[in-house]
């Protein structure tokens, strides 16, 4: 007889595994088909329009200069495209949650960022050839693909890149996040931090010192290095001045510890810092005490500091997400703690730095004699956030920075002076739908520099600032996914 249907061999088909949401670490999340690993992909699309009527364009680093030597005023409107790709990773074990994160970021500007629009950064007073516009150049200033953060927690360990622990609000309620008196720096770290339970939780970290380094970046864009020696005249301390202080390498990384509250009225935090400040040897231009013209010194290093205290205030009594922040921070030789400039640019974005006109944003100065002076910050900054409706909420923050330099370095000029930096924000934003969200903001900007303006080399010469306000308009267009 003929084989029967039911008698041919039969083979059964793979189960599928489909994905299963993972609701154990909040939306979003599913689980990685064969594991037990939870991953949540997300990400942002900026587009951005900035417009600078403000802009201090009769200051001399506030021009450009072309190919062919003509100077011309920096843009005042610029464009940004920015898009983010996070994947979060969490697998609960029986020490808890094992997390890995991971963010990137790629940016594309119309301008290069900074006080010079379309320049590149400028060096020593010295305005540096333009690769933006009216060059026949493409003047779109594009990034590589940047790990914004990327870290691994496990059992209260942290490391990684991840925000530093030393930062608080790290300017929540902005869209431009130029504010000064504000630190908020992604960093290098290697952190633990205990949980005690009642909403209270402390941290201490290992941090990257290079990552808050401010220094005179003029020594490497005008070749005063060689063989690791500064002998760039101008810059060296000679019987009557002082020098920019240009960082050694890392040799102690900064440790950074705080103690943190986080309830249902709001949270609190207090930090503070260590950074290690050195200096490249240095080549005497003249007799000093320290030895005759071309002496090489060696300065000895310095401590540097830095403590903040901030509190944020939930409002709902009010509207429902509404909030209030304050916070506070002293510096010593650790100038990136109450400004971010080498992220987020605070300052550095708004007004030139180490120049005759710009802001003295130095750690240290190096004395005739070898020795290094610290310089000091006091800031302080607050906000306020109010929903009208849900879909619509304002914004008005402040900030002030007030900046002291050792009076050995004044006598550079207003490069050493010190400074009073004033500031005062307002935005509105519209969610017409989830992660959908149209804004737009207004900041203004002051400074006033204070501390000498003659120069000792030639009291003749006076330096002050022009124009030194800012206002800034940018509307802003965000996606979240």
């Amino acid at each position: 007889m003929g084989a029967q249907a039911a008698d041919l061999p039969f083979r059964k088909a793979a189960p599928v595994e489909y994905v299963r949401v993972c609701d154990a670490f909040g939306a979003g999340f599913f689980y990685v088909p064969g594991t037990d690993t939870c991953i949540r992909i997300s990400g942002q699309m900026r587009a951005e329009e900035t417009f600078r009527p403000g802009a201090p364009t009769n200051n001399p680093n506030a021009y450009s200069y072309s190919l062919a030597g003509n100077v011309y005023k920096r843009d005042l409107t610029s464009f940004r495209a920015r898009g983010y790709l996070n994947a979060d990773s969490r697998t609960q074990t029986a020490y808890g949650t094992l997390r890995a994160f991971v963010s990137f970021r790629i940016t594309n500007d119309s301008t290069a960022s900074g006080t010079t629009g379309g320049g590149k950064a400028v060096g020593l007073g010295t305005p540096a050839p333009s690769t933006g516009a009216f060059q026949g150049n493409s003047p779109v200033v594009g990034s590589a693909p940047t790990l914004d953060k990327g870290f691994i927690q496990f059992a209260g360990f942290t490391a990684g890149r991840a925000q530093s622990f030393f930062d608080f609000d790290a300017q929540s309620v902005e869209l431009l996040t130029n504010s000064v008196a504000n630190s908020n720096q992604p960093t290098e770290l290697f952190a633990y931090t205990a949980t005690f339970g009642q909403g209270f939780s402390a941290t201490i970290a290992a941090e990257d010192r290079n990552e808050r380094n401010t220094g005179d970046s003029g020594f490497q864009q005008n070749g005063g290095l060689v063989n690791g020696v500064l002998t760039a005249t101008t810059q060296q301390p000679n019987a009557t001045r002082a020098g920019y202080l240009a960082y050694s390498g890392e040799t102690i990384p900064d440790f950074v510890g705080n103690l943190r509250y986080d309830g249902s009225w709001g949270s609190a935090q207090l930090s503070g810092a260590y950074h290690q400040v050195s200096s490249l040897p240095v080549t005497l231009a003249a007799r000093t005490v320290a030895g005759p013209a071309g002496t090489v010194i060696q300065p000895g290093d310095a401590d540097g500091f830095a403590v903040l205290g901030g509190v944020k205030v939930l409002l709902p009594m009010i509207s429902k997400g509404d909030s209030f922040t304050v916070q506070g921070t002293y510096e010593r030789g650790a100038m990136d703690y109450a400004n971010a400039n080498n992220y987020f640019n605070g300052l550095s974005n708004i007004y030139s730095n180490n120049t005759s006109v710009g802001v003295p944003v130095n750690d240290a100065f190096v004395r005739p004699d070898g020795t290094i002076a610290l310089s000091t910050a006091y800031g302080a900054y607050g906000n306020f956030r109010h929903y009208w409706i849900p879909e619509v909420s304002s914004s008005i923050y402040g900030a002030y920075l007030k900046i002291e330099n050792p009076k050995s370095a004044q006598r550079l000029g207003a490069g050493a002076d010190n400074a009073r930096i004033f500031q005062v924000g307002f935005n509105t934003i519209w969610t017409p739908v989830k992660d959908f969200q149209i804004g737009a903001e207004v900041l203004y900007s002051n400074m006033q520099l204070t501390g000498l303006t003659t120069l000792l080399d030639n009291p003749a010469t006076t330096v002050s600032p022009r124009n030194p306000d800012d206002y800034r308009v940018r509307a802003s267009v965000r996606r979240a996914f």
